[in-house]
C-alpha cells in the first residue's frame, strides 16, 4: 500500500468514528429530552380533609352557658353533673329539622371547612345562640356568641358560607319584645383572618 493510500484509509476510518460519536450524543440528548418532557406534572394532595357533617356532630365546643368545654357526641354534649341543661347543635325545627350547619372554604386552601350553630340551656332556661367555625382535623377556628353583638336572646334564622365568609342571620329582641319572641332581624359576617375569627358587617335589616 502506498503512503497516499494509507492516508486515505485513515481519513475514512476517522470520519466513520466521528459520525458514530455525533449520532450517539444526539441520540442520548434526544432520549434525555424525551424523558424530561414525558414526566407528568403532579398536584399536591390537600393536607387536611374536608369537613363533613359527622365531623361537626363530634366537634369540640367551648364553655357554653355554664357547661365546661367538651366534644359533642351525635351533635350533643354529654351530660355534665352537676350542670343542668344541655348543649347541642341547633336544628331548623324540632325534632327532625335539618341541623344548622354550613360548609365551604373559610381558610383559603380550597378545602371545605364548616360552621355550626349551638343551642344551649341551663336549668331549663335557653341561652343565646352561638356560631362556631371549624377546619379539618376537628380544629375549632373560633366563634361568636350572638348576644355579644345584639345583647338579647338570639335565635339563628340563616347560615351559609361563600367566598371565604360565614354569613349569619338571626332574630333578637327590640323594645317591648319578650325574651321568647324577638322581632329584630340582624345579619353579620364571620371571617377567619389567619389567626382568629373576626365579626364584620353587623346590621339590622328591618
Amino acid at each position: 500500500m502506498t503512503r497516499n493510500a494509507s492516508r486515505l484509509a485513515l481519513t475514512a476510518v476517522a470520519a466513520v468514528m466521528l459520525t458514530a460519536g455525533c449520532t450517539s450524543q444526539a441520540g442520548s440528548t434526544a432520549a434525555q429530552h424525551s424523558s424530561t418532557t414525558a414526566a407528568a406534572p403532579t398536584t399536591a394532595a390537600p393536607s387536611v380533609a374536608a369537613v363533613k357533617l359527622a365531623d361537626l356532630l363530634s366537634a369540640p365546643v367551648p364553655e357554653l352557658c355554664e357547661h365546661e368545654p367538651g366534644n359533642l357526641v351525635n351533635g350533643q354534649l354529654p351530660n355534665q353533673d352537676p350542670h343542668r341543661g344541655q348543649v347541642r347543635v341547633a336544628r331548623n325545627g324540632y325534632p327532625d329539622g335539618d341541623y344548622w350547619v354550613a360548609f365551604g372554604d373559610l381558610t383559603g386552601d380550597g378545602v371545605d371547612d364548616g360552621a355550626l350553630v349551638t343551642e344551649c340551656s341551663a336549668g331549663g332556661v335557653p341561652w343565646p345562640a352561638t356560631v362556631q367555625l371549624y377546619t379539618g382535623g376537628h380544629r375549632r377556628l373560633g366563634g361568636v356568641d350572638l348576644s355579644d353583638l345584639t345583647h338579647g336572646r338570639e335565635v339563628v334564622t340563616g347560615l351559609s358560607i361563600a367566598h371565604g365568609i360565614a354569613h349569619v342571620s338571626w332574630l333578637t329582641q327590640g323594645p317591648g319584645d319578650g325574651e321568647c319572641c324577638g322581632t329584630v332581624h340582624m345579619t353579620g359576617d364571620l371571617r377567619w383572618d389567619g389567626s382568629r375569627v373576626v365579626t364584620e358587617n353587623v346590621q339590622r335589616i328591618n
